[in-house]
């Protein structure tokens, strides 16, 4: 049962570790680098807020829509900026993959720890 626990640690960490250092490496400016944390920071924040309204059944159809639409306007942000950005073409995959893995650990995240607290076995 430990690597299901560890499981959502490894892709939070791999995803947001490769999304920042890449972009922080792959971006001269500091604007550019403070725009693409700001869009995980974002991302993550909307995962976070949902997953937890949803862990004390306090999510209603009304915010569920709002964190949709925070969570499209964010990956559009995310692709705009990635195809403005100098970067190779790799990179232009692996960054979004990297920021939506991140997103995917963090969802498991929430979802083992709810778990966790009403005594259930993963």
């Amino acid at each position: 049962m430990k690597t299901t626990r560890l499981l959502p640690w490894i892709l939070f960490l791999s995803g947001a570790l490769i999304y920042v250092i890449g972009l922080w490496r792959a971006c001269p400016l500091l604007s550019g680098k403070g725009y693409f944390f700001g869009v995980l920071m974002t991302g993550m924040f909307v995962t976070y807020a949902y997953q937890r309204a949803v862990n004390l059944n306090q999510s209603d159809e009304r915010f569920a829509s709002v964190c949709q639409m925070v969570v499209l306007i964010t990956v559009g942000l995310l692709l705009v900026g990635v195809w403005n950005a100098p970067l190779a073409p790799i990179e232009m995959g692996l960054y979004p993959a990297a920021f939506i893995v991140s997103l995917l650990g963090q969802a498991l995240l929430m979802r083992s720890a709810e778990y966790l607290s009403k005594g259930q076995e993963l």
